[in-house]
């Protein structure tokens, strides 16, 4: 265990618990992986074209783009260039967005006309998603703690041409404002704060500023907003709970622990929501995307039901 610590440069406790979780083969795969560079991935705004348009268009202008993998809306390049100087980023084409993050969108499963709530919004790939895929027909609201997330997602919702979105600043770890609480919600979306270690290939200083004691520390938090997330649903309604993180206390400790205090919501199956090509990112029945075996950031996420 020291020896593939010392060599793939990552804090021995986070190998022992990859090595308990994955086994040796999986785990040295994983600590291999979070020293590539990450792929950088686009997310298609479908409300403005197909994203094999958007591709077309990229190449013309000579960026080495193609149809990525698992997203229905990805496109992975492959040429370094400035985002915000591509063809298509000021009329709202696309937005920069992880192939696994995209995914959740579908999860969730948002339709046109609902009230729907992402909780832990900022920045707003997952917001803007959402009011994508309902047609920009509804509402969405983006709650957070950060003015600045917020001001970035309004300015996002604004180039990609969105009008459903609203942002508030909130903290659900506190009495919520009267305006978020006076509705049930159709969907809730939980994208929750946690130790980022799916994305250490992006984020490759993480390693060393999370310890044992700080994946403790977030779990206690992300059940605490969960359970906040939840009262606000209505029945019949779906809960998403998402994290870019590969620890058992985060994720499916999270979930369990939530489904054994809250009788009144049951675990759905994420393969039967997820999009044709990416269902086989699953373990059980939750979604989960990892860097070794997909090329993604580490994410998981459950899809929960609230039946009465």
């Amino acid at each position: 265990m020291a020896a593939l610590a010392e060599y793939w440069s990552h804090p021995p406790w986070l190998v022992a618990k990859w090595l308990e979780m994955y086994g040796a083969g999986e785990a040295r795969a994983l600590l291999e992986t979070n020293n590539q560079p990450p792929p950088l991935i686009l997310r298609a705004n479908a409300l403005k074209g197909t994203r094999e348009e958007l591709v077309n268009l990229l190449r013309d202008n000579g960026i080495d783009a193609s149809l990525s993998t698992w997203s229905p809306q990805g496109i992975l390049l492959r040429s370094a260039s400035l985002v915000t100087r591509l063809p298509g980023f000021d009329s709202g084409r696309f937005q920069v967005q992880g192939e696994a993050s995209q995914l959740v969108g579908f999860l969730l499963g948002p339709q046109p006309g609902e009230r729907i709530l992402d909780t832990c919004a900022a920045p707003g790939g997952k917001t803007t998603h959402i009011a994508e895929l309902m047609g920009d027909e509804g509402e969405v609201t983006a709650a957070d703690i950060s003015i600045t997330g917020l001001e970035r997602i309004t300015a996002n919702a604004r180039r990609l041409g969105l009008d459903s979105i609203k942002a508030w600043k909130t903290d659900f770890t506190k009495p919520l404002p009267p305006v978020l609480a006076a509705k049930p919600y159709d969907r809730v979306l939980v994208d929750a704060p946690c130790s980022g270690l799916g994305t250490l290939r992006s984020h490759p200083e993480i390693r060393w500023q999370r310890s044992d004691k700080d994946i403790a520390r977030a779990a206690q938090l992300q059940s605490r907003i969960l359970d906040r997330a939840a009262a606000l649903l209505k029945p019949g309604g779906t809960l998403v709970y998402s994290t870019c993180t590969l620890t058992c206390e985060e994720n499916e400790n999270v979930i369990a622990d939530f489904l054994a205090n809250h009788q009144g919501f049951v675990l759905d199956e994420a393969a039967e929501y997820l999009p044709r090509q990416a269902k086989s990112l699953t373990q059980g029945r939750y979604f989960l995307a990892l860097p070794h075996r997909h090329n993604t950031d580490g994410f998981f996420a459950a899809r929960m039901r609230k039946i009465n």
